[in-house]
């Protein structure tokens, strides 16, 4: 039985199962609060109390950050499971499981099963990439269509068949329902630059991969809803989403997520992490080998993708994301080509050593340093898998088991991964001012003032109406039992009412304001 299940026709299977079990671990065991998260999961909740697939809106007010496809199947998932933090991520894990599964079956396709093993293997071994597909976002969608689409615009180079121009114009398509025009023109770009590179930009291959028709199929698919989004809110979605959260977030800094243009490499190597300290090794092969086609499009598609928001003027870590797989692929194949027996990259692996020693002393200090968290520092102690898996993995490597140490590695990011969805991040969620304080607010009557952490509106389940101070009075003599929620710096710009106070506050967890709760006297 066992040497059956061993079979290669096993492998998918097995992979998808890996990354689902890592991607679905305590999926709804933390609230929904971070910002973006909170933001998603009630905009998607109240399209379903409306019944409207259309308008998207946070708090009863058009929200234009996104277009809706997060929205759509956090709706369908919300009508199965109900509105839960679960239910939210629900569809985030199956995503994150199928781009680990396509880029599987990618290359083992078109390179070899031996280097498909390891691009998985690394993907799985990626925190940053669990950490994404356990959120409520749009990005986990997107990575899965962009990578669908890229990989299909080379299958369809390769062998001809009307099935991947199918599967890449559909992916194409639904990526804009994603995350909107990035996923058209990002790709675009790709498939330009390896056509140029591999000396195919000619009548006769465009002809082959039918741009028209693809073209067409594109629109049928993302045009009608920013057509009946557009005439709905009268333009103001379309003016929002494309010249604020496009034009505008690629052209300056928003909300305070700049940075030099090395910073999107640094997100990179982290978001690889372990197995980014080789990644020097494996571009250098990719570079030497680039007379291969896949090695090609692994090397276009994973550059292009970090020059492109290397120059954006906003930067985020979940934008590189989609040029992980690619990365992947390409360390994989250098992986699968390695003589372990006779490899040497000490250097890298000294790097993993190190990072491994000073990882969980370097949390327990970071952890210390801030006021709100420093009771929470010894969590930085369920890390441990780390050091103690690039110990282990070091010391294989100086008895020449370099494989066994690579696999170690991996093995103990999985294992860290885990350890931070079912026990460190439910301790730190614990501490967010939403989740300390949700007892003070559910059942009153609740306004707010300037501004409100978005989790609140989750929660309730209700429009939240603002108020202004000189209203404050009028609003306690009504609501003897009523709360206004804001934040700490709006509110000491404000002379409060000598009826009211300030019953609690509490700065937000990985966001910069302290949330404060205003009551009666």
């Amino acid at each position: 039985m066992f040497k059956q299940l061993n079979q290669s026709n096993y492998y998918p299977w097995f992979i998808f199962g890996i990354a689902l079990f890592l991607y679905l671990a305590n999926l709804g065991g933390n609230s929904i609060y971070i910002l973006d998260e909170a933001k998603n999961a009630t905009c998607a909740a109240e399209m379903l109390e409306r019944g409207d697939w259309v308008v998207p809106t946070f708090n009863q007010e058009l929200r234009t950050d996104k277009p809706p496809l997060h929205y759509f199947f956090m709706m369908v998932s919300y009508s199965v499971f109900g509105v839960t933090p679960f239910a939210a991520r629900f569809f985030s894990a199956i995503f994150g499981a199928l781009t680990i599964l396509i880029s599987f079956l990618f290359v083992r396709r078109f390179h070899s099963e031996k280097a498909a093993l390891w691009t998985s293997f690394i993907l799985l071994s990626s925190i940053h990439l669990s950490i994404q597909f356990h959120l409520s976002v749009p990005d986990p969608y997107l990575i899965f269509f962009f990578t669908a689409s890229v990989f299909s615009f080379y299958a369809a180079v390769k062998e001809k068949k009307l099935i991947y121009l199918l599967a890449l114009y559909l992916s194409v398509g639904l990526g804009t329902l994603s995350k909107g025009p990035v996923a058209i023109g990002l790709p675009g770009l790709i498939f330009l630059l390896f056509l140029i590179f591999s000396k195919r930009l000619n009548w006769k291959e465009l002809k082959q991969l039918r741009p028209f028709s693809g073209a067409v199929l594109v629109l049928l698919i993302a045009l009608p809803w920013y057509i009946l989004v557009h005439l709905k809110t009268n333009g103001q979605w379309t003016d929002g989403f494309f010249f604020k959260h496009n034009l505008g977030r690629f052209s300056s800094e928003m909300e305070g997520h700049g940075g030099i243009f090395l910073l999107t490499i640094l997100f990179v190597l982290l978001g690889l992490f372990p197995f980014a300290v080789f990644i020097v090794q494996a571009l250098k092969h990719a570079w030497k080998n680039r007379k291969s086609d896949f090695i090609l499009l692994n090397l276009v598609a994973g550059l292009a993708i970090v020059i492109f928001f290397s120059i954006s003027r906003t930067k985020l870590p979940n934008y590189t994301v989609p040029a992980y797989p690619y990365f992947a692929a390409l360390l994989g194949v250098w992986l699968s080509q390695l003589s372990f027996k006779t490899a040497k990259p000490k250097a890298s692996m000294i790097t993993l050593l190190v990072v491994g020693l000073i990882l969980v002393p370097a949390l327990y200090i970071g952890i210390t340093f801030d006021p709100a968290l420093a009771h929470l520092r010894n969590q930085a102690f369920f890390f441990l898998p780390i050091p103690v898996g690039f110990i282990l993995a070091y010391f294989l490597f100086t008895k020449n088991q370099l494989q066994k140490a690579l696999r170690v590695a991996g093995i103990s990011c999985m294992l860290a991964a885990m350890s931070f969805a079912f026990i460190v991040f439910p301790k730190v969620d614990q501490e967010n001012p939403v989740a300390k304080s949700l007892h003070l607010v559910k059942g009153k009557e609740v306004r707010y003032y300037g501004k409100f952490n978005p989790s609140y509106a989750y929660y309730l389940q209700h429009e939240l109406v603002e108020v202004e101070p000189n209203s404050f009075s009028e609003f306690f003599e009504n609501y003897p039992d009523g709360v206004i929620i804001s934040t700490k710096r709006r509110i000491e710009k404000v002379d409060l009412p000598a009826n009211c106070e300030i019953s609690f506050s509490a700065r937000d967890i990985l966001e910069t304001p302290t949330t404060v709760l205003i009551t009666k006297k």
